[in-house]
């Protein structure tokens, strides 16, 4: 039986495509990863899953990533997935997509896939997970803007907090692990952040995701909770398009083992507070699976 694990060994090894048991996604979502030699991110989260890779990977190329797609289709899929129906594809991986140069390339590859395997592929949905700074750059802004207008992509933009200093706990932005590449002198605060989402989410839709957990013995807060519903409420007011809001906790291992995840009963609790007091749609997502409740508001 397949687990939300089975990717791990595949991803860090340096292996661009990689499937995966996603609890967000309820299925099986291909994973695409830009990122195979290192961890390249502006932000060092302290619950970010990703260790440094030690495969030896040659690097990223769109020629490598289209043969490592057609030897899925051709052979991962029908002997290790079959009973599986791919619900996504998605590019993530090792690190932030949108700082990847060929963003576009991989998702012009995706999308074209797409279409010409419509057996294994035509059900599935486009997404990027993103830490949001992208929407920053007016070039990336674009291109994830026509991708979403003229091949449905969807957008998971993270936003972890509603205050700064809960903000740059879960961004660790007090500095960088090692391994880690990141642009030298790059900082980011929660408002610039916010803001470059509001600019996205007035002109296309996102699906917002919120990690909570415990980060050196720090849960989410009572003040935590009410700043974060406060933003979310202000992003919606400003003209943000918001899908849908995603609270998740832990799911696998974490380098340094700093954080924990959070009991099914807080999900729940923080989501109907979030729900109740923005009106947005909220899934929680435990360790293992979905949480069940009213997603509707």
């Amino acid at each position: 039986m397949h687990s939300t694990e089975d990717h791990r060994g595949d991803r860090e090894a340096g292996r661009l495509v990689y499937p995966v048991v996603s609890r967000r996604s309820g299925g099986l979502s291909l994973g695409i990863n830009l990122f195979p030699e290192a961890k390249v991110c502006a932000f060092d989260c302290p619950y970010c899953e990703v260790f440094i890779p030690h495969g030896t990977s040659a690097g990223f190329s769109i020629k490598s990533l289209a043969g490592e797609l057609a030897l899925f289709l051709d052979r991962g899929y029908p002997e290790d997935w079959a009973a599986e129906s791919v619900r996504d594809i998605c590019l993530s991986g090792n690190g932030e997509p949108t700082d990847s140069p060929l963003l576009g390339q991989a998702l012009a590859l995706c999308a074209s896939l797409r279409r010409s395997s419509p057996r294994i592929l035509g059900g599935s949905s486009l997404v990027v997970i993103t830490n949001s700074t992208g929407f920053l750059d007016p070039g990336i802004s674009s291109l994830l803007e026509r991708y979403s207008r003229d091949e449905s992509l969807v957008v998971w933009a993270k936003l972890d907090a509603g205050n700064e200093e809960l903000f740059r706990l879960m961004s660790g932005l007090g500095g960088a692990a090692p391994g880690t590449v990141s642009e030298e002198g790059t900082d980011f605060s929660l408002e610039t952040v916010a803001a470059g989402l509001l600019s996205f989410a007035r002109r296309r839709p996102v699906v917002i995701q919120t990690m909570l957990c415990e980060v050196e013995g720090r849960r989410p807060s009572e003040a935590d909770l009410s700043d974060y519903a406060a933003l979310l409420s202000r992003l919606v007011a400003g003209g943000a398009r918001v899908d849908a809001v995603h609270l998740y906790t832990l799911a696998r291992p974490s380098p340094g083992d700093r954080c924990a995840a959070l009991s099914d009963d807080a999900l729940a609790r923080h989501a109907a507070r979030v729900r109740s007091s923005t009106g947005l749609p909220v899934r929680a997502f435990g360790s293992r699976a979905e949480i069940p409740g009213d997603i509707d508001g």
